[in-house]
């Protein structure tokens, strides 16, 4: 008899391990800051404890997990809570391979939203001269809260992103010319997702891979594992994360469920 149980973030934590040793790459950070907003569930089979699932407040499913002695009833356990959740959408990273099994078999309508980059090989250094770098402060708050060209989601991921020492600043001349983000995905693995924004007035103008190029070579040089992503339709990002190296093998796959 299959039961679900609504769990806390804590409870699932283990389960989580298991989970992203299973993926052939690390999990994604889109994915990953979802975590604040959503519901977590347990699985249990005849008294045992199986797997987890993560659904989001709008009845996305983000994560789906199952223990190997379990994956021939995969299709089944994925029903049930498709079905019991009304899980209107899937989010599925495409190295996720028994999210994608089940996703597939069912035939659920689906496109490519975002490219993910896991790879990396040689490119050249894209140095800078005459900026001044440092992590933003709190004292930087409302002036990079009036930047809302795509800086940031909300108010609250900036200020989060500025307490945990996410968020760098690029300055030429004390203007600020750009930033760059620097985000390790999950405390006990080394990866970092790095990203960039550039001042209005100053993009087209090679900054975003200097920043790129910046970030990256402050990852390799500290022994992190630098990765990121970017919407499947933004040429730009993706031709800045080519220029330095990042290759794109795998995508961010939604499924929606009719």
């Amino acid at each position: 008899m299959t039961k679900i149980i609504k769990a806390t973030f804590s409870e699932i934590a283990s389960f989580r391990k298991e989970y992203f040793h299973s993926l052939a790459e690390f999990q994604e950070l889109y994915l990953e800051l979802m975590m604040k907003e959503s519901a977590f569930y347990l699985l249990e089979e005849d008294g045992a404890l199986c797997g987890y699932f993560i659904i989001t407040k709008d009845n996305t499913m983000i994560e789906f997990f199952l223990r190997e002695k379990y994956i021939p009833e995969i299709g089944t356990f994925f029903m049930l809570i498709t079905n019991k959740f009304k899980i209107s959408r899937v989010l599925c990273k495409s190295f996720d391979s028994l999210l994608l099994k089940c996703c597939l078999s069912y035939s659920i309508s689906y496109k490519l939203v975002g490219n993910l980059f896991r790879d990396l090989i040689p490119a050249s250094a894209y140095p800078m001269t005459g900026v001044g770098i440092s992590f933003a402060e709190k004292s930087d708050y409302d002036y990079l809260l009036s930047q809302q060209d795509g800086l940031y989601e909300s108010p609250e991921e900036l200020e989060t992103f500025i307490e945990g020492r996410n968020l760098l600043m690029y300055k030429m001349k004390d203007l600020l010319i750009g930033c760059g983000f620097l985000i390790r995905i999950h405390a006990d693995w080394p990866y970092y997702d790095i990203g960039m924004w550039v001042h209005p007035e100053f993009r087209k103008q090679g900054i975003a891979t200097q920043i790129i190029s910046h970030l990256k070579e402050e990852c390799i040089k500290n022994n992190w594992k630098p990765i990121c992503g970017c919407a499947s339709e933004n040429l730009a990002s993706q031709k800045t994360l080519e220029k330095n190296g990042f290759i794109c093998k795998h995508h961010l796959v939604e499924f929606v469920i009719s």
